[in-house]
């Protein structure tokens, strides 16, 4: 049987909206507003689960979530996306508004943008609007500005508000970069030609360019047709990364050794026009021999592009496992000092998290307890200060001893130290694709569960 089919994956039954949350220690009030996750889980039975094979990534959108308000914990609330699939199993319609490809499970990530809270997922379907409890209201394609689909891992820049994103879709050997305002309004939507039909997850900003990887890990649809996942590793192609110009222009390609990676952790630009590029790298992924999704290990590396060279060495700077890395959301498109990452031992399920300083070259650990598995953990800055470590972390823990989970509170400047505060969940959260913190005032009102 898959590992997605049991353990802190096994699919949950049923909705659940819960109150009276008991809360160990002390939450602080300045966190007023909604955490979140969002990840693969089944509303009925696992799509495609036979013969040992589970494509754990095509599953139905499971969004989770707790609401913080004068230090305490209002709601938890969990919600399937209304996905023509999700909605037959729980008997209900499926959400109006347009799809614009076949696979419309959504099941990736949560972003707040010009008053919306948007559930997404890439390779083609377009974005969910969702209300402040955490339920699917539409599709979406902005007013019509949309023509094709989305992406899952747009970038917000601060000093703009416009979110930048690389939408790509199996059906199209080109992706397109779209930038919308902070008022909702696209102001561009560039072609980028790729050459061929890669998994694009993530993208990088500076304050000049738009970084990404395109890795051998290409569409292959004999393997969706038999009911797995529609990637896999293609020798043949050759590991580069693209940097494309903010303000227009053709994409500079740079190769590099052979590797996949889901995420970057920044890039940032060097004396000389250089760049800096680091990200949590796999040496393969997705070949014949294994198609867990997450199959590791993933360390960090940097990649140094030079003016002028079409090829940039990589280099290990932490060889710690690790995945989900997340900055200071006030750092986007700038250079971070700090990040934070979930971290797992080779050989063992010793689960923790890392703080990385890249001033001091060196990680900071928390390891937990054999029977925690955590989910992405987000920092949130505190208002009273500009420092990037000035803030706390946050994420949902499975605890397998109670099979619940509870919203987890750190001190980001002792993330070894006790929590600040535990919320217990009664239910468990499965480990799902990626958490947000969603302000106050970044939620659609009303907010009543």
């Amino acid at each position: 049987m898959s590992r997605f089919l049991a353990g802190e994956f096994r699919p949950l039954q049923g909705e659940h909206t819960e109150t009276g949350l008991r809360v160990v220690g002390h939450l602080p009030v300045e966190l007023d507003g909604l955490f979140t996750q969002i990840g693969p889980a089944p509303a009925g039975s696992p799509r495609r689960a036979w013969g040992g094979h589970y494509p754990w990534f095509m599953q139905d959108g499971l969004v989770c979530g707790v609401r913080l308000q004068d230090g305490r914990a209002r709601w938890f609330r969990n919600r399937w996306i209304r996905s023509r699939r999700a909605a037959k199993s729980l008997g209900m319609s499926p959400a109006e508004g347009p799809r614009h490809f076949p696979h419309d499970s959504v099941n990736t990530n949560i972003v707040a943008h010009h008053g919306l809270l948007l559930a997404l997922v890439e390779s083609g379907c377009l974005p969910v609007e969702l209300s402040a409890t955490l339920d699917t209201v539409r599709y979406t394609d902005l007013g019509g500005q949309l023509p094709r689909g989305f992406a899952a891992h747009p970038k917000i820049d601060v000093s703009t508000g416009d979110m930048h994103l690389l939408a790509y879709s199996p059906v199209r050997t080109w992706a397109e970069h779209i930038v919308i305002t902070a008022s909702g309004r696209v102001s561009k939507m560039d072609r980028v030609d790729l050459g061929g039909r890669p998994l694009v997850h993530d993208i990088a900003l500076t304050p000049g360019h738009v970084v990404f990887f395109d890795t051998p890990v290409r569409f292959h649809l004999s393997s969706g047709l038999a009911g797995g996942f529609p990637y896999r590793w293609r020798d043949s192609h050759q590991a580069r990364i693209g940097v494309l110009p903010r303000g227009g222009g053709p994409v500079r390609w740079v190769a590099v050794d052979q590797c996949f990676l889901y995420h970057l952790v920044g890039a940032e630009e060097t004396p000389g026009g250089g760049l800096a590029v680091r990200g949590i790298r796999y040496e393969r992924l997705f070949d014949r021999r294994n198609s867990d999704p997450l199959a590791g290990p993933a360390t960090l590396w940097e990649w140094r592009i030079e003016p002028g060279r079409d090829f940039a060495h990589g280099q290990e700077i932490d060889d710690q496992p690790q995945e989900l890395p997340r900055s200071d959301p006030r750092r986007q498109g700038l250079a971070s000092r700090y990040y934070y990452a979930v971290t797992n031992e080779p050989g063992n399920d010793k689960h923790g998290l890392l703080k990385y300083d890249f001033q001091r070259g060196a990680a900071e650990h928390r390891r937990l307890e054999s029977d925690h598995v955590p989910g992405e953990t987000v920092f949130v800055p505190s208002a009273s200060s500009v420092a990037e470590d000035h803030g706390w972390l946050l994420l949902f823990r499975y605890d397998a001893a109670r099979d619940a989970s509870d919203l987890v509170v750190l001190d980001a400047r002792d993330i070894a130290g006790s929590p600040v505060a535990v919320v217990q969940l009664p239910v468990r959260v499965p480990v799902g694709a990626h958490s947000n913190w969603i302000t106050a005032g970044e939620l659609p009102g009303p907010e009543n569960p």
